[in-house]
């Protein structure tokens, strides 16, 4: 099944979708985006994306045209594919658009090979903003899946395109929650998950150099994904605290 696109409402292919070229999002890439995955024509976490999606919105001076509208869009691209990726993006312009692609189930929990670059303070870190340009070059320079950022004091912040989490001693460590880095939807997941099952959370950001026993990537497309290359050197891929939350995932 090919990628479906809906601009303004009207469905297209994704290679037929059109927006005018002057509309800021394609221009500077000004506008807001959420990804997500729907199963059985459900979203999983949809609430949370919405949420997320308004807030960026309203950070970035992108127009909302109303959460009804959205939801809308998205049971017209789930009527056409109950199982898929979709991403949400409001242009600056005005523009809302949906694409929906073949959810790849063959991406949830396989592993990743990550490199590591220093984290960057962004202007808007708060809001999941089309201004990727950054990300994209850090992932392709390096070739690998993704890129991890370590800030001054040595511990992980997030990735390029996803969440970084750590196991150490039992434990769930996420990235510090200080309101550097743009919350993550399956992080706060993987959390109810983790404290469900009775695995302590740390919310401070492991260190680079160690120890911990396995080093995971978080996103909706993904859910938690081991890290089995970290800079070209070997890690060991799941272990029974990222198991446990990997085989838990759907019960959240």
């Amino acid at each position: 099944m090919v990628a479906l696109a809906w601009v303004d409402g009207r469905e297209s292919t994704l290679s037929e979708a059109v927006i005018p070229l002057d509309d800021p999002g394609f221009w500077h890439g000004h506008s807001a985006f959420e990804s997500l995955v729907a199963v059985g024509g459900k979203t999983r976490d949809g609430e949370a994306h919405l949420v997320r999606l308004e807030s960026s919105a309203g950070l970035l001076d992108v127009p909302w045209p109303g959460r009804e509208v959205i939801v809308g869009d998205l049971k017209a691209a789930l009527a056409r594919m109950p199982d898929a990726r979709l991403r949400v993006t409001l242009t600056r312009g005005g523009r809302r658009i949906v694409v929906a692609s073949p959810l790849d189930v063959a991406r949830f929990h396989a592993p990743v090979r990550v490199a590591t670059a220093p984290h960057t303070d962004e202007a808007h870190a708060a809001a999941k903003h089309g201004s990727r340009i950054r990300h994209a070059l850090a992932v392709s320079r390096r070739g690998v899946d993704d890129v991890v950022w370590v800030d001054a004091d040595g511990r992980f912040t997030e990735a390029a395109n996803s969440a970084v989490l750590a196991s150490i001693d039992g434990a769930l460590w996420t990235a510090p929650w200080d309101g550097r880095i743009l919350p993550s939807t399956t992080v706060a997941s993987l959390v109810r998950r983790a404290l469900h099952l009775g695995i302590p959370v740390v919310r401070r950001g492991a260190l680079l150099s160690g120890p911990f026993d396995a080093l995971y990537l978080a996103s909706a497309t993904r859910d938690l994904a081991p890290v089995v290359s970290l800079d070209g050197r070997e890690m060991r891929g799941f272990d029974p605290v990222g198991s446990a939350l990997a085989a838990a995932y759907g019960e959240d």
